[in-house]
């Protein structure tokens, strides 16, 4: 059974075109998802033809639909957009995705959501005010091998007893000689490692120390340090210690300063330990079991050529056609959770945006 899905990118930048990317690709294998790009809402006409031309959206590609560049406003207006991938800087997402929602739009919102809680709860009310999908965008929870470790890890055991998780994000991005006005150092973009990138790390210890999500999660508690820079003012090192009620810790680390591990995250269990690799720590794509002797006896890795998002947007495509609010997998309570352990790793080390 085909399932079609009218899909608007809001925002021409680089995480759009890796999205995009994705949709193309699937399109061009004829698989049982349609994902037809209708609109391109960005800043200026200019833009929006660019991204069309620079990420070769064609209308052979993309079901014969030859894709339209709009204003923000026309987007929200477009009646022949079932949903929206918004890919901007998040500390425009509170407005553009309440707008999307007031215009009839389901949502599909890249991470974080918001700046914090307050605001995510806020686009969650508007969503089943207008009775539409909304989703955070955490794609790492849709990559097949997610789904593979945790069988390995939690339903056949391979590695006893979990006990301890290290997960980190980091990359050198030369902090020193960026401009205050990078979107790197910029507070009132909501710039800083643990919002852009350290929710990830927060992500892995969700996903892997614990199998509920939202309201059925496991109860935790962390401790935290960022280092705030006294330029921009804003956190380029964060360190959080996460400790889940039957005991188990997650190491948790962020860095623009320098680069991370090859092996960006090591789950360690009685019996083995499991090292996951990536070029990027936020594709699941590649990981590897070791027994306690050390001796590699299982290795997973994603060959399907796409980056990644496709699995999200395949997720949503059957929860849309099924008339469903929210995604099982990320549900709006497991957001607000996450969001509210940033708030209060952000409180504890005294960092405060003007959203908040």
């Amino acid at each position: 059974m085909t399932i079609t899905l009218n899909w608007a990118i809001l925002g021409a930048g680089n995480i759009s075109s890796q999205f995009v990317y994705d949709l193309l690709l699937n399109n061009e294998r004829k698989t049982e998802y349609r994902h037809i790009i209708k609109s391109i809402g960005c800043s200026s006409a200019e833009k929006g033809h660019e991204f069309i031309k620079r990420n070769n959206i064609t209308a052979e590609r993309n079901y014969d639909v030859t894709s339209i560049t709009q204003t923000y406003k026309e987007l929200y207006a477009n009646p022949e957009v079932d949903v929206v991938y918004i890919g901007t800087p998040h500390n425009f997402h509170i407005e553009q995705a309440i707008s999307c929602l007031e215009g009839g739009k389901h949502v599909l919102c890249e991470k974080p959501i918001t700046v914090n809680k307050k605001e995510a709860k806020k686009i969650f009310e508007v969503a089943k005010k207008h009775n539409k999908f909304c989703m955070e965008a955490v794609w790492t929870r849709f990559f097949p091998a997610i789904k593979e470790l945790k069988q390995k890890v939690y339903q056949e055991k391979v590695i006893g007893d979990v006990h301890r998780l290290f997960a980190d994000l980091s990359y050198n991005c030369d902090v020193g000689n960026l401009p205050l006005t990078s979107r790197v150092r910029d507070k009132s973009l909501a710039a800083g490692s643990l919002l852009d990138i350290g929710i990830y790390p927060i992500t892995y210890a969700r996903i892997l120390l614990d199998d509920n999500v939202g309201e059925n999660a496991a109860k935790f508690e962390q401790k935290s340090f960022l280092t705030i820079d006294k330029d921009d003012l804003v956190d380029h090192l964060a360190s959080i210690l996460i400790k889940y009620e039957d005991g188990k810790h997650a190491l948790l680390t962020s860095s623009e300063l320098v680069d991370g591990p090859k092996a960006y995250v090591r789950l360690e269990g009685s019996n083995g330990w499991v090292e996951m690799y990536s070029d990027n720590p936020a594709r699941a794509k590649h990981f590897k079991i070791f027994n306690k002797e050390g001796k590699e006896i299982y290795e997973y890795k994603d060959n399907s050529g796409y980056n990644g998002f496709i699995y999200e947007a395949n997720a949503i495509a059957e929860d849309i056609r099924d008339g469903k609010l929210e995604n099982s997998t990320m549900p709006h309570a497991e957001t607000l959770l996450v969001m509210g352990v940033m708030d209060d790793i952000r409180k504890e080390n005294g960092l405060t945006y003007e959203q908040d």
